[in-house]
């Protein structure tokens, strides 16, 4: 599929896998090695993004949680090169909203790899985040 296609990520996508490198090599899963995770890509340009531990559910009832548990945001989309472009409009993480959060798409077979960064930490090491999505329809 290529990139320059918008329609070819229109859909919803289940996670497979999120794990997070320093300076270029494996560092950790940051939600668990089972985390959850959605991501719907409307043909209209809308996008929603939801990623969560996978015993999230066996939190109390009404308790908050943090980015480290939880975490979504959605937005506008819109393709750039290689990249798709999320303009947030609504996020659990308070300095996401009015960002752009760009990531880098690798396809791999029929699944999409979105990959951050690399950003570098207060530690000075460069962090970047790899998402490997299948997708779970192709309205």
């Amino acid at each position: 599929m290529s990139v320059e296609e918008p329609q070819s990520i229109i859909g919803t996508w289940k996670l497979k896998d999120w794990h997070s490198r320093k300076n270029g090599e494996f560092y950790a899963y940051p939600m668990e090695k089972d985390v959850k995770g959605q991501l719907i890509y409307t043909p209209c340009g809308r996008m929603s993004g939801f990623l969560m531990r996978a015993d999230f559910k066996d939190r109390p009832p009404r308790s908050d949680a943090s980015a480290a548990i939880s975490l979504s945001y959605g937005g506008n989309w819109y393709i750039e090169g290689p990249e798709v472009c999320h303009d947030v409009d609504l996020s659990t993480i308070p300095g996401w909203i009015g960002t752009t959060l760009r990531r880098t798409m690798i396809w791999q077979g029929d699944d999409l790899l979105l990959k951050t960064g690399p950003e570098t930490g207060k530690d000075g090491h460069d962090y970047e985040n790899l998402l490997l999505w299948e997708r779970l329809d192709a309205c």
